[in-house]
């Protein structure tokens, strides 16, 4: 029978095997990934599992001296780094890549605190970078927040790593989030959540499904895609990843499980295109199968009726080409759309869909954590970022946001 024997003050264990070789395990240290790094050697006798184990451990030793942080690491470097660990992890889906790169470039390296070594930061100098982005005025307050959690995520990696012995950011972050939270309060003549009234979405319908008197046609050919948002609160990744066999008009359901979105081209193919599409899982990774409104379904066999593209495999979002279409495409089609409806306080952006159909389920009586599970989102985040609690309302001559009486059931 095989015998296992731990070795003197912790040095690991000795395991004679059946054909009686000695094997040594050995714990050594930690990985970058923050597991235990185990070595193991066979021979055959203790004495020279005992002298391969020494040349091993000095190998490891070297390797990790090579990869240990010099004095001379910046800000930015210590971000970078993490980033790219998250990268080879596989953390992070492409356009989060993208997003922390451009936080990392900008937001951090691009400032004094980026060129500072890691070493010698202090909680002051955290605080003192994100009040300068905050009076700045010219970053929106997530994006800050982003800020402050790639670098307390990337001080945390260091920390995991046995490389820094301390986080000036976990001391000061709490503080700091308190304050950007006070000053995205918004004041009574604001919107906690931008969504269309009832009229301007009976404005944006009817621009959007006007006829060419010309040719007879429809004279946006996405304005159905709009529509669709609106009427299902998908996200636009998530309806540009669409294809015809995920919906089912006899039971009027569709498949949401994929998204799609441009991302920084980090194949190593193609060299000539800077982005590519790229479609994974949805953004929180919650499949679901949704009950359509008739609306809804009506936006569906109208763009299956005008399209050239309706095999089960096809896109049910396309360019005139057939090819998938882009967020970016769409939001400057969208924004055609709003301004010839009259809708001049709108841009092209596409998630006002999303937080309309939110908010009007929301004042039709359904529950958040239904609404939540509808349009693939945490009940917390649906509630704060797509309900509105506050309503445009004409008084006078003036557009104001109030809160109206609650209805209650009788």
């Amino acid at each position: 029978m095989d015998n296992k024997k731990r070795n003197a003050k912790g040095e690991g264990s000795f395991k004679t095997n059946a054909n009686g070789t000695i094997t040594h395990r050995k714990h050594v240290g930690y990985k970058t990934n923050g597991a235990r790094k185990i070595l193991t050697v066979t021979a055959n006798n203790k004495s020279a599992c005992i002298r391969e184990m020494r040349k091993m451990e000095k190998e490891w030793k070297e390797k990790q001296d090579k990869s240990t942080f010099s004095n001379a690491i910046t800000v930015e470097s210590l971000c970078t780094m993490h980033l790219q660990y998250q990268v080879e992890q596989k953390e992070l889906k492409p356009k989060s890549i993208d997003r922390r790169e451009c936080t990392i470039e900008k937001h951090i390296g691009e400032y004094n605190l980026g060129k500072m070594q890691v070493q010698a930061v202090k909680s002051s100098d955290i605080d003192f970078h994100i009040n300068g982005l905050i009076n700045a005025g010219k970053l929106s307050y997530s994006s800050i927040e982003k800020v402050l959690d790639v670098l307390n995520a990337a001080y945390n990696w260091a920390l995991l790593l046995g490389k820094l012995e301390h986080n000036p950011v976990s001391q000061i972050k709490a503080s700091l989030s308190k304050r950007i939270n006070k000053i995205k309060n918004k004041s009574s003549d604001e919107a906690d959540v931008v969504v269309l009234t009832d009229e301007e979405v009976e404005m944006f319908r009817a621009e959007a499904l006007s006829i060419n008197t010309k040719t007879g046609k429809y004279q946006y050919p996405a304005g159905a895609y709009g529509l669709l948002l609106l009427y299902t609160g998908m996200r636009c990744g998530e309806m540009i990843a669409l294809r015809w066999k995920d919906v089912d008009f006899e039971n009027g359901l569709l498949k949401i499980e994929k998204s799609q979105s441009m991302a920084k081209n980090r194949t190593g193919e193609n060299e000539d295109k800077k982005y590519i599409a790229v479609e994974g899982t949805t953004k929180n990774e919650k499949a679901r199968e949704i009950r359509l409104k008739p609306e809804a379904l009506e936006m569906l066999r109208i763009i299956r009726k005008e399209s050239l593209y309706t095999e089960a495999e096809d896109l049910v979002v396309t360019t005139k080409s057939g090819k998938a279409n882009t967020a970016t495409n769409l939001e400057h089609r969208m924004a055609t759309i709003f301004k010839n409806a009259g809708l001049v306080d709108y841009t092209g952006a596409l998630h006002i869909f999303r937080r309309t159909f939110a908010t009007q389920m929301y004042e039709e009586g359904a529950r958040v954590k239904d609404i939540a599970a509808y349009i693939g989102d945490l009940a917390s985040t649906t509630e704060q970022y797509y309900i509105a609690a506050r309503k445009k309302v004409k008084v006078g001559d003036k557009s104001k946001h109030i809160v109206e009486l609650p209805k209650v059931k009788g």
